[in-house]
C-alpha cells in the first residue's frame, strides 16, 4: 500500500469515526503520519471536494466528510436578473 493510499484511507476512517473535528484531533489521532503529511492529505481531499475544511477562528480548523450535493430542481438555472435602469 502506499503511504498516499494509507494516510487517505486514516483521514477518511478518523472523519467517518468523528464527523466534525478539529484538525488537532485528526492530527493527534494519526500518529503514525507527520502532521505535515497529514495536513498536506486534507488540503489535497478539501480540493478534490471530499472533506470540508472550515476555520472558525484564527488558527482553528473545523473538518467534516463532504457529502454530495443533491441539485434543486424546483429552482429555475440561470433565473432572470433586474437590471436597475441608469439615468443619463
Amino acid at each position: 500500500m502506499s503511504p498516499h493510499t494509507a494516510i487517505t484511507k486514516r483521514v477518511l476512517k478518523q472523519l467517518r469515526r468523528s464527523p466534525e473535528c478539529e484538525l488537532e484531533e485528526l492530527v493527534f489521532s494519526c500518529r503514525e503520519f507527520t502532521w505535515h503529511e497529514t495536513l498536506v492529505e486534507l488540503i489535497r481531499l478539501n480540493q478534490a471536494g471530499q472533506v470540508e475544511m472550515k476555520t472558525y477562528t484564527k488558527g482553528n480548523y473545523n473538518l467534516r466528510l463532504s457529502f454530495p450535493r443533491q441539485h434543486d430542481l424546483s429552482r429555475p438555472k440561470g433565473g432572470r436578473r433586474r437590471l436597475a435602469s441608469r439615468s443619463l
